[in-house]
């Protein structure tokens, strides 16, 4: 399946066009060393990790975007102390590429990678990035299929595939293939799905007499009270994220639709096609020609909007309960002892109406690990990745070194000073960030219980509740992680692409008062042109695919 030098260059050709420039692509990986034994056999929990170190480490290139956590402490997560013991337990050592940037940066990086066929030897990322799905990188020979190595070299996650059928439903091609090693939450210690959604400053809504806005309508009562009393940015956010992009929820579920594609009943829907969709940019225009939202939104990126919100110059924004508001908060009242977040819902259109859009996941979180063709030890790979299944290798990613980072305590995990109160003043978030993988996706089972130290402060624990209030709602709208047939992927991809692009241009032309809301009509039309109802009909017929599993 190796991809001829014709269909490469073609599509290195359509990456330039699309971007206008290529990054400098990622050196290829190539392991040195024979596969180790590492995690294999029946005795998984015993044996996990003691790899064959006679024959040296192997080797392995390792693409990931690096978390903001992470960014924030470490140049790279070689630095990381838990991923130090992972290759120490694995006998595999990892080189790790972190491309520059994230969300439409790394896109464009990873695009010129997977162009130039210049690979790494796996990659970690949420699989929604791949433009058509791991099945259009299988077909091009880009990545390989993981059936066999699973059912041979990783006996932790095989249990877990034969225990939770549902699970194993979500990680699966139709067809049963399986291209993913996943992030999962599994179990008694995977309950915590909903972990983000947006905040404002309870403090100044005290102060202004305000409550907590559930409609729309209240809303902007909230955000053009803050504006004329506070004389600050009532809605900051950043591009790629908000505000009619199809990253994350914002206020578009007050009008019944999705941002991009979701169920109504068992159909599926594509929001910008909606006639709601253009009421809703609608009451956006407005909101942005009245400065309500922040000017300089569609440019901000993650660190310019958090500045924005740190230094009192905003009020709202949408964010995360650990590496958010966790890091927020207690920056505002270094300068502000009275400052206070608080997590909000996302509107609705009617009072009493609850809210269905919001932000919340299955057990599998789209993320996970994939191996390329390059990878000439893929058992090896497979087997270091299924320790972090294991007991002993779930406590490592998860809390870190036993001693250093946590302790056990009437059999519980607590985090030590070195997380809870650290010595060099990091956030919480940022003191996991430094010393393990726990607070962001990455292959393995997350673990709930350090949600319960993560989420430290009296609003983080409010949080939790208030953003679980209403998540099973979301049951009725979410689609599921369906799987395209290789066919489907690459016309899905062709189409999104072209549609993705002209969609963010447009929404946000309108959204800045440039072009007219009757262009919105105009717009339309071209989606249909780029082929949006076949990407419909192909999302339909993966999602009938998905329930006859």
């Amino acid at each position: 399946m190796k991809r001829s030098i014709f269909t490469r260059i073609a599509l290195l050709l359509a990456i330039v066009l699309m971007f206008g420039g290529i990054a400098t692509a990622c050196s290829s990986g190539k392991s040195e060393q024979p596969a180790n034994n590492a995690a294999s056999g029946n005795g998984a929990k015993e044996n996990a990790g003691k790899g064959d170190k006679s024959a040296g480490p192997v080797k392995l290139k390792l693409w990931h975007p690096l978390n903001p956590n992470a960014q924030a402490v470490v140049q790279s997560l070689s630095d990381v102390a838990m991923v130090q013991e992972w290759e120490k337990k694995t006998n595999v050592k990892f080189d790790f590429e972190h491309p520059t940037g994230t969300g439409a940066d790394a896109q464009q990086q990873f695009g010129v990678m997977v162009a130039s066929n210049v690979l790494p030897d796996l990659i970690v990322w949420n699989m929604s990035n791949f433009q058509g799905g791991p099945a259009k990188l299988f077909q091009d020979g880009t990545i390989i299929k993981l059936n066999d190595l699973i059912d041979q070299h990783a006996p932790n996650l095989k249990k877990i595939l034969e225990e939770y059928p549902l699970i194993a439903k979500q990680i699966k091609a139709d067809n049963g293939d399986i291209y993913v090693f996943p992030n999962l939450k599994v179990g008694d210690h995977g309950k915590y799905k909903t972990f983000s959604g947006q905040m404002i400053r309870k403090d100044w809504l005290d102060e202004l007499g305000l409550q907590l806005p559930e409609t729309i309508d209240e809303w902007e009562i909230v955000l053009k009270t803050i504006k004329e009393k506070k004389g600050v940015i009532p809605y900051t956010s950043e591009k790629d994220m908000l505000l009619g992009s199809k990253s994350s929820m914002d206020f578009i579920g007050a009008y019944g639709i999705g941002k991009d594609f979701y169920l109504n009943g068992d159909k599926i829907e594509y929001g910008p096609l909606q006639p709601a969709f253009k009421d809703y940019l609608a009451r956006m225009q407005k909101w942005y020609k009245e400065g309500l939202i922040d000017p300089d939104y569609a440019s901000n990126d993650n660190k310019a909007k958090e500045a924005k919100i740190t230094s009192g110059k905003a009020a709202a924004t949408f964010g995360y309960i650990g590496g958010s508001m966790g890091a927020w908060l207690p920056s505002l009242q270094q300068a502000d002892p009275k400052a206070m977040l608080s997590a909000v819902q996302y509107p609705v259109m009617n009072k009493g109406d609850e809210p269905k859009f919001t932000e919340t996941g299955w057990d599998y979180s789209n993320t996970g690990a994939v191996i390329t063709s390059a990878n000439k030890n893929p058992e090896a790979t497979i087997k270091a990745l299924d320790y972090l299944f294991s007991e002993e290798g779930a406590m490592l990613k998860n809390f870190g070194i036993d001693g250093t980072t946590y302790t056990l305590v009437d059999g519980q995990p607590k985090f030590t000073d070195l997380i809870m109160k650290n010595p060099d003043g990091l956030p919480i978030g940022q003191a996991m960030a430094k010393n393990f993988i726990a607070n962001y996706p990455f292959p393995g089972p997350d673990d709930d219980r350090y949600n319960d130290q993560y989420y430290s402060l009296d609003a983080q624990k409010e949080a939790v509740k208030a953003y679980a209030k209403f998540a099973k709602n979301s049951a009725s709208v979410l689609i599921p992680p369906v799987s395209l047939t290789p066919e489907e992927a690459s016309e899905f991809s062709k189409i999104m692409t072209d549609v993705d692009t002209y969609r963010s241009e447009i929404v946000t032309k309108l959204i800045m008062g440039t072009s007219s809301l009757d262009s919105f009509d105009k717009a339309i039309e071209q989606f249909k042109k780029m082929g949006i109802e076949r990407a419909i009909e192909i999302q339909q017929a993966a999602f009938d695919r998905f329930n006859k599993r």
